[in-house]
């Protein structure tokens, strides 16, 4: 089975996460994307960020490699996540996206549906790094 390669932005506010959902899914995916040829991941994730959500990004750190089985394609995924702050207001202006949203601890009773890797791998970690107090 082939592997994706996604950058993801773990952008944190008020023990939130942001996460956007494309139009016509219910599965809410990290801010972020696939590198174009010849970009490194923290390029990447920068362009990517400028494209969905027309804000400019400070990188701080990045968190780790996740992977799991991809949540729209018949294929695993190796998501790269980087801890994020966004300068500026986000505003979707990528037109396959739909909204964006802090997600918060009660997301599962909200109806909130995440990818696997996100909340199997990526919040579990982030709950153990005390970057969520949840």
């Amino acid at each position: 089975m082939k592997t994706i390669h996604k950058i993801a932005a773990m952008v944190i506010k008020d023990n939130k996460f942001i996460m956007v959902r494309k139009f016509g899914k219910d599965t809410w995916t990290s801010l972020g994307g696939r590198l174009e040829e010849g970009e490194s991941e923290e390029q990447c994730l920068l362009r990517e960020i400028k494209e969905e959500v027309n804000c400019d990004a400070k990188i701080i750190r990045k968190l780790g490699n996740f992977e799991d089985k991809a949540a729209f394609d018949n294929a695993n995924i190796k998501l790269s996540v980087y801890i994020t702050e966004l300068i500026g207001e986000a505003e979707i202006i990528d037109n396959e996206l739909e909204e964006f949203a802090f997600i918060g601890k009660d997301w599962e009773k909200e109806g909130i549906k995440l990818t696997k890797v996100m909340k199997e791998h990526v919040i579990p970690y982030m709950i153990k790094e005390n970057l969520l107090d949840w």
